[in-house]
């Protein structure tokens, strides 16, 4: 019997997946659970539409996420922070102080689960890794420089 998941399920599909399922497991568990339905004729084409969309959607994140790593490829920004006399860092630079800057300097608006980095404590030089999807990573340079007062 084939029927069309509503919700993931675990070593079986994903949202949107048609796969074939026993009559009683159908019954007893997807179908009280809202978590399948029948997969009639209607609902096959409606199922194609939205895996059409679906695919569609995939494709433009794609392009996105192309413009985006040309924008950051060799992108080197410079932070100026407040450092003690013997040239320690008072604080750390965390991942929003390196999204303001890659703003600043590419105009581009980025989340901070796309930031591969550990706040940084120390003056100099640090290579963050910026993942933009799947196999798709470009580093940038961080210089950290003390602030002159």
């Amino acid at each position: 019997m084939q029927v069309l998941l509503n919700k993931d399920v675990k070593k079986r599909g994903y949202r949107g997946d048609i796969i074939d399922v026993k009559p009683g497991y159908f019954r007893n568990y997807l179908l009280p659970n809202g978590i399948a339905v029948l997969a009639t004729k209607d609902v096959l084409a409606l199922a194609e539409k939205r895996n059409e969309k679906r695919v569609m959607q995939k494709e433009q994140i794609l392009e996105n996420s192309k413009d985006a790593a040309a924008k950051l490829k060799g992108l080197t920004v410079t932070l100026k922070e407040k450092v003690s006399e013997k040239g320690h860092l008072y604080g750390s630079v965390a991942e929003q102080e390196v999204l303001d800057a890659i703003k600043a300097a590419t105009n581009l608006e980025l989340s901070k689960d796309l930031i591969l980095m550990d706040p940084i404590k120390e003056l100099g030089e640090h290579k963050i890794a910026v993942k933009l999807g799947d196999k798709m990573e470009e580093k940038v340079v961080v210089v950290i420089e003390a602030l002159e007062e």
